[in-house]
């Protein structure tokens, strides 16, 4: 491997970890949010975690605020994921032979997990659409459930990696079988 090479590997591990972590805090904030608003103090739908603003559902609909909370913690859920899916690849890859079969698998696990994001993305802003058309308001969800679009596409390109990814590993068991 080239040195900017082996100096960026490590460096993109690193950043993969802050990003399962950072995922993985704002699911569980917003879970807690979420239980608190529930069981405890109805205030907390108001600023569920970076300015979210459920409270006129919950006023509005309590079956609707749970079914919206639940499918904005299912994307978070899954985006931390997915974040954890690359810190295996990079625990799992051999770069004098990055082709291996448990690569593969994480990659194709991670098309999957991306499509179900994309359309749980896709199902929570409908959803949400739903009742903004009633006239509600609800502040910053999109940064929160993200563009479903966006991991539709990388969704699709993870599996043409994955498929790639099989092709390498079988020409690279047959130049192993040659030698």
């Amino acid at each position: 491997m080239k040195k900017n090479t082996s100096i960026l590997i490590p460096i993109m591990h690193v950043i993969s970890w802050l990003a399962f972590v950072g995922a993985s805090i704002k699911a569980g904030a917003i879970l807690t949010s979420y239980l608190v608003s529930i069981f405890g103090n109805k205030i907390a739908s108001e600023n569920m975690y970076l300015s979210l603003n459920l409270s006129q559902l919950m006023n509005q609909d309590m079956v609707a605020y749970s079914i919206l909370s639940i499918l904005i913690i299912g994307v978070l859920v899954m985006e931390a994921l997915l974040c954890y899916q690359v810190i295996r690849i990079f625990l799992k890859i051999d770069f004098s032979k990055p082709f291996q079969i448990q690569v593969e698998k994480i990659i194709m696990n991670m098309s999957v997990i991306a499509l179900f994001v994309g359309i749980l993305c896709k199902l929570s802003s409908g959803f949400a659409k739903r009742y903004t058309d009633e006239g509600m308001s609800f502040p910053h969800l999109n940064e929160h459930i993200g563009v479903g679009d966006a991991f539709l596409y990388f969704a699709g390109i993870l599996f043409v990696i994955d498929i790639v990814f099989r092709k390498g590993i079988e020409l690279q068991t047959e130049n192993d079988l040659t030698v």
